[in-house]
């Protein structure tokens, strides 16, 4: 079986999907299967994991890397492509082409459609037209949540399989010692810092409370934004707080996270509810199971449905006092927070296990292009 999946980012990076994609492509090879990423981005061709990994954006024009992606399509021999992307100017030429070679056709989606979160009589009318006419042309969807699951389940042709692959993540990334930091002892976000969408605005006003109770930890908050807006209100919160606790780390490279996240004592989530968090699942919580470290979630979408309290602590969504409270009780008995912390490692290893999914992946696959 020969596989390429198509994106428009860089590759390596820190981004959620990207790790995903590569996690289990690493594993659809160990499996059999040859494997290319195919991206309009610029960045340098590589191998990875036995992943051949293509620029085909490199130096030139969206339009021009498109036309590039297209001619690899043509020319690469693929049964199937995954595209791992909402832009109808990649999707409805990638119908096009693997019509015509006869190359299963797929999608990857994390979360419900983007143009459901638009406003304006316009924008619900070409929503209605987008959800209605895309998902249509797709042989097979892979979907992360079972809300997801339901949800395209109107939305598809009749030749159409959907496949539920819930949140993946490369434990074998997180196999690594703890160390002393400069960062002292500290709690770690690691996400996008724009806006809510992870309720790290939340997650700063409950460390804020908690932060008189224990008194010698940190808040370590991992990441950065493009929307410099909403990037200026989180620094100005930050600097507004009497206790000088709270650090910027800023972006961090893929090969920096592991670290990162192992060496806190605490991970947090404080996802607000939204129907962004009820379609997904964040990524970065696989990663912060993985580490064997205590994790504070905030149960919204299919969170629940996996964790619960003996692996996690969970805490209803949109309430800051409750985080605060569940911050306190974790680090007043570290001993049992850390028995949860390592009951939520086995769930990684097993259920959220890319090498666990990607054999049901690769079965899959393989019916599809039988």
């Amino acid at each position: 079986m020969k596989l390429a999946i198509v994106n428009t980012l860089a590759v390596p990076s820190g981004n959620a999907s990207v790790n995903r994609f590569l996690g289990y492509g690493k594993e659809l090879v160990k499996l059999g299967a040859e494997v290319n990423i195919l991206s309009s981005a610029s960045f340098e061709d590589s191998v990875m994991d036995g992943i051949s990994i293509y620029s085909c954006g490199k130096n030139t024009k969206l339009i021009r890397a498109l036309l590039n992606i297209l001619g690899k399509i043509k020319s690469g021999g693929y049964d199937a492509i995954i595209v791992v992307s909402n832009s109808l100017l990649l999707i409805y030429p990638l119908w096009l082409i693997c019509k015509i070679h006869n190359i299963r056709f797929l999608q990857e989606k994390s979360e419900f459609p983007f143009v459901l979160r638009k406003k304006g009589m316009l924008a619900r009318i070409y929503a209605s037209l987008y959800v209605n006419t895309t998902y249509k042309l797709f042989d097979g969807i892979i979907v992360m949540t079972k809300p997801l699951l339901a949800y395209l389940s109107s939305k598809v042709s009749k030749k159409c399989s959907l496949f539920e692959v819930p949140m993946t993540v490369d434990t074998d990334r997180f196999s690594i010692d703890r160390a002393e930091t400069e960062y002292g002892d500290y709690i770690a976000y690691c996400g996008d810092m724009a806006g809510n969408k992870d309720g790290v605005i939340n997650l700063i006003e409950a460390f804020d409370k908690a932060s008189s109770i224990i008194k010698d930890v940190n808040l370590l908050l991992i990441g950065g934004s493009s929307n410099k807006n909403d990037l200026e209100k989180v620094i100005s919160l930050v600097s507004s707080k009497s206790n000088k606790r709270i650090i910027l780390f800023g972006k961090a490279t893929r090969d920096q996270i592991p670290a990162l996240l192992k060496n806190a004592s605490v991970l947090a989530l404080a996802r607000p509810s939204s129907l962004q968090s009820t379609g997904g699942f964040p990524t970065k919580l696989g990663e912060y199971l993985a580490t064997g470290n205590p994790v504070i979630v905030t149960s919204v979408g299919d969170i629940p449905q996996y964790l619960n309290e003996t692996n996690s602590f969970l805490v209803p969504p949109d309430d800051i006092e409750k985080f605060s409270e569940a911050i306190i009780s974790v680090y007043g008995d570290m001993a049992h927070a850390r028995i949860v912390g390592e009951r939520g490692k086995d769930l990684a290893n097993t259920v959220f296990s890319t090498k666990f999914q990607s054999r049901r992946l690769f079965a899959y696959l393989e019916s599809l292009c039988e």
